[in-house]
């Protein structure tokens, strides 16, 4: 990834808890976040369109993947999360660390007559960029 361009992120709460690293990748328009150090983790594709990354040990978000991203950020649509159907004995832990910091802020997880969706708060496609 270290040809595409990378942005440490600051939004003042993240920023206080957790360095957040921010890769773009232009090619894929793909967005990677990741909180704190890079470390192993458990991939849980929430949908075709994200994924959330979470350690094994301490059950936190260490990062989320957002794929089209230049669209969600034009578009604002709300991203159903199927995936969350699929994790049945870990999906109370999932659904707490989605409505917990860091994932907070990048993203608002709610619950409708669809299921679990989620809306991209963070950042711009002109803010991932940048840098």
């Amino acid at each position: 990834m270290s040809d595409f361009p990378q942005n440490t992120f600051k939004i003042p709460e993240v920023a206080d808890t957790l360095p957040t690293r921010i890769t773009y990748d232009p090619d894929g328009d793909i967005l990677h976040v990741t909180f704190g150090q890079p470390t192993t983790a458990t991939g849980y594709q929430l949908s075709d369109q994200l994924l959330l990354r979470v350690s094994p040990q301490s059950k936190t978000a260490t990062g989320l993947t957002i794929f089209n991203y230049s669209i969600h950020t034009r578009t604002a649509l709300e991203l159903p999360l199927p995936g969350l159907e699929e994790v049945d004995e870990d999906k109370p832990t999932i659904l707490q660390i989605l409505h917990s910091p860091p994932v907070t802020h990048f993203l608002h997880v709610t619950e409708g007559s669809i299921g679990f969706t989620a809306t991209l708060l963070h950042p711009s496609l002109q803010e991932a960029v940048a840098g």
